[in-house]
């Protein structure tokens, strides 16, 4: 769904509902840029960035929902169960990664899992699936590149936040 598909109803909750998926988009960019830049130096994705992300982007999401009545033309009770549902998945998911990989994936991995499921299963579940498609297709490739090219061993670790943070965004930015 895109903001000019929000706003195509005529009607001034559209309106309102775009100009929040905007907000909440624009929030996220904000910290996904800051995030983005310390976990690719410290190998970290600090709370203090992290935390406050989870209602300056849920809080005008939910709002949107409520205003549009869902992305997908569902009710906004539907829409919500949608929404935060995905992000628990999302979170689950990675925590179980993160259980299995002896500590390869970080916790501030899971915990940024959640807010990106949130994100996307706020436009739908194919989203959801699309963008975890992705976050592990552009990091596997990266660290494929990095092992052909001799920068990198099997044992060793890079920054995944990035990944997850640019596979959100190419499935944000593809119309399914």
């Amino acid at each position: 769904m895109t903001l000019g598909g929000l706003a195509a109803g005529g009607s001034w909750l559209a309106g309102w509902a775009a100009l929040l998926l905007l907000l909440a988009l624009l929030l996220f960019a904000r910290g996904a840029a800051q995030l983005w830049v310390i976990d690719l130096r410290e190998h970290r994705l600090p709370n203090r960035i992290l935390f406050p992300l989870y209602p300056q982007v849920g809080l005008p999401l939910l709002a949107s929902l409520w205003l549009s009545a869902g992305p997908l033309g569902l009710d906004a009770w539907q829409a919500t169960s949608q929404m935060l549902a995905g992000g628990l998945v999302m979170a689950f998911f990675y925590l179980l990664l993160r259980l299995g990989s002896a500590g390869a994936l970080g916790l501030g991995d899971v915990k940024l899992a959640g807010l990106l499921g949130l994100l996307l299963a706020y436009l739908s579940p194919l989203h959801l699936l699309l963008g975890n498609l992705l976050i592990f297709l552009t990091g596997g490739l990266y660290s494929l590149g990095l092992l052909l090219a001799g920068r990198a061993r099997l044992k060793s670790h890079i920054a995944f936040g990035p990944f997850m943070l640019l596979g959100t965004v190419l499935a944000l930015i593809y119309p399914v």
